[in-house]
């Protein structure tokens, strides 16, 4: 399929050039027929049926979409040996389905560029934010009651199913709703509702008291599982030994970043439909880029999802209004009777961390970079709100409680996924989750808690290299466009 002579058809011509193999690995965009994935080596178009399958319209060249594997990369061996690829080589799971929905938004930009791994990004060793299987694999673990103990299965489920599978383990009745669009659905949980409940994994015969949900920012499942198997997570060993991990992951969509698919695994709802479509993004009726990573802004996340949109958290008080719910350090917050943001948007009470809470579980090797050091903090205030929560001090024991963690993310970024200083970091956050189960177990719920460990999306290695001022090029090249994020182009 050729297109026409527009400024779209241009973006991708720039892009696509082979003198720029070494940035842009692929760019995806809307186009008049459905939407389009193209690099040097070939392009796709497609579109989505009426009945929510995908067309393949046109396919040139070796084109960047051509392989959906969801098994390629598992294990660090094969990770690595892949990692460096360019998209098409390297799996780019349920790509078609995360580029529609993005697309379904309205601050979607005109163009989303896929950086080359040869090309270091946003000055990190180890990013995310692609199409790509290892950057949008994250791990999904579960044990308790409710949960099927199945071990290590070679099976995968998405971010956008997390909401609704908990919302079952909950005990949420089905009923009738609607879809991220607004159309029909019947069976859901929440009453806005894209994913699935994975049935697969819940004991229909056994229903917890409390469930627990960690976390683990940004975290690598092979590093996670290599952790396993050198004896640094025994949390996390012992959660496996008696419940289920995902292997193949839990597929984040895209962006394949943090605030996107955090909102979608508290609300079930996708990036391009939730409201938080990355974690910054081009208003252009305002002319204002919305920036979720500034604290003002991020502790207010909630304040973007989209009408319509449920968190489990209200989801849970409309079958059970006296639940009592908490969360620390979560933008899917939204209805939580505690949570750390909503605390930090009315300037209520945060309970105090002492200097010795602060030390523990802290690799002192690493306190001289920036990175671990800010992000420790932040989970030892994580990890001591929680412990505060468990000893029902901000009121009754939670029905549902989600803890979020984010050390693992900013040692992904420093040090890279298989990193000594993501070692660290791994070891460092399973002690902290420890602590917390230790509390839920001094307060004798454990064995009616189901736990879930999770990320939102994966790490993947980059290349050291110089920075590439792609808004430059683009300026040089004669494309007016406004760049957000370094990576997303709003044509003008």
């Amino acid at each position: 399929m050729t297109l026409a002579d527009t400024p779209i058809s241009r973006l991708e011509s720039f892009l696509t050039d082979s003198s720029m193999t070494r940035y842009v690995d692929t760019v995806v965009m809307r186009t008049d027929d459905g939407f389009r994935a193209a690099s040097a080596d070939g392009a796709v178009d497609f579109r989505e049926a009426p009945d929510g399958s995908i067309e393949i319209l046109a396919e040139s060249g070796d084109h960047p979409l051509r392989n959906q594997a969801l098994d390629q990369g598992i294990g660090t061996e094969a990770e690595i040996a892949v990692e460096e690829a360019s998209l098409g080589e390297l799996a780019t799971p349920l790509a078609y389905e995360s580029v529609v929905q993005y697309f379904d938004a309205e601050h979607a930009p005109d163009a989303a560029v896929m950086w080359s791994p040869q090309q270091m990004f946003h000055d990190c060793v180890g990013n995310h934010g692609s199409l790509g299987g290892i950057q949008a694999r994250a791990p999904f673990i579960a044990a308790g009651p409710g949960i099927r103990p199945r071990g290590i299965v070679p099976e995968h489920l998405r971010t956008v199913d997390v909401a609704p599978t908990i919302a079952a383990l909950l005990g949420i009745p089905a009923g009738d709703g609607v879809d991220g669009r607004g159309r029909a659905r019947s069976g859901v949980r929440l009453e806005m509702q894209d994913g699935d409940e994975i049935t697969d994994l819940l004991d229909p015969d056994e229903r917890p008291d409390h469930v627990v949900v960690f976390l683990w920012d940004g975290v690598n499942p092979n590093a996670l599982h290599d952790a396993v198997d050198r004896g640094e997570a025994p949390g996390i060993a012992s959660l496996i030994e008696r419940g289920t991990s995902y292997r193949h992951g839990c597929i984040s969509a895209l962006p394949t970043a943090t605030l996107a698919n955090h909102t979608t695994q508290c609300t079930g709802v996708f990036p391009g439909r939730s409201g938080v479509l990355h974690n910054t993004w081009y208003d252009r009726n305002r002319g204002v880029h919305v920036d979720l990573l500034d604290y003002h802004q991020m502790i207010r996340a909630r304040d973007h999802l989209a009408p319509g949109v449920e968190t489990i958290h209200e989801a849970l008080k409309r079958h059970e209004p006296e639940a009592f719910t908490a969360t620390t350090y979560e933008y899917g917050d939204r209805g939580a009777d505690y949570s750390t943001y909503a605390q930090m948007t009315t300037n209520g009470p945060i309970p105090t961390l002492s200097d010795a809470d602060r030390r523990l579980h802290r690799t002192e090797d690493f306190m001289g970079v920036k990175e671990f050091r800010n992000a420790s903090i932040y989970d030892a205030h994580s990890r001591n709100e929680a412990l505060h929560v468990w000893r029902g001090e901000f009121g009754a024991l939670p029905r549902y409680s989600w803890f979020t963690f984010n050390l693992t993310d900013a040692c992904g970024h420093a040090g890279g996924p298989h990193s000594e200083i993501l070692h660290a970091a791994i070891r460092d956050t399973d002690a902290r989750m420890r602590d917390v189960l230790a509390e839920i177990e001094f307060a004798g719920k454990l064995d009616r808690t189901a736990v879930i460990v999770l990320a939102d999306h994966g790490m993947q290695r980059f290349a050291i290299a110089e920075p590439f001022d792609l808004a430059g090029a683009l300026r040089d090249a004669g494309i007016d466009a406004v760049l957000n994020d370094d990576q997303y182009v709003y044509l003008r």
